[in-house]
């Protein structure tokens, strides 16, 4: 008996193990689709802009007020001070995680209204070396999605 569950789970495990990074992928966009959401969020509850600065180049982003300083939440950890920085280099649960393609009007920045719109909506790509994802944030409203990317 204990064989049999041994070689169900190993059959249902097993090919999730081989695809190398799709895990990791899937986190890394879930997790930037909270940190999107969040700032949409504080745009609102703050009657203030935030700002999501995506950098491809060192494979981090921020969250940001008006003038572009980083804000801190104590939830992340350390004092609460300019601490919303996610990098993906340095963040074991993302290992093989890239930043790709941040375009949000002619900029790599997602910035919201005090209302919480959008002021331009956009993509931006997470890729590992097998796998892609496309985030996509809708003009008007800020709907966030997220949909493979065919040839990874």
């Amino acid at each position: 008996m204990v064989v049999i569950i041994l070689a169900i789970a190993g059959v249902i495990v097993v090919p999730y193990m081989l695809r190398g990074g799709q895990m990791e992928l899937q986190a890394a966009s879930r997790m930037v689709i909270a940190d999107i959401m969040y700032a949409q969020n504080e745009a609102v509850a703050r009657q203030a802009v935030r700002r999501v600065v995506f950098d491809p180049d060192e494979n981090t982003y921020r969250i940001t007020d008006a003038e572009g300083a980083t804000i801190g939440v104590t939830w992340k950890g350390g004092s609460g001070s300019e601490n919303y920085v996610v990098d993906f280099d340095d963040d074991s649960r993302f290992q093989g995680v890239r930043l790709d393609n941040a375009a949000f009007g002619t900029t790599t920045t997602l910035a919201f209204d005090d209302l919480g719109s959008p002021v331009n909506g956009g993509t931006l790509e997470l890729a590992t070396t097998s796998f892609r994802y496309r985030v996509t944030v809708a003009d008007f409203t800020g709907q966030v999605t997220v949909e493979p990317v065919p040839g990874g």
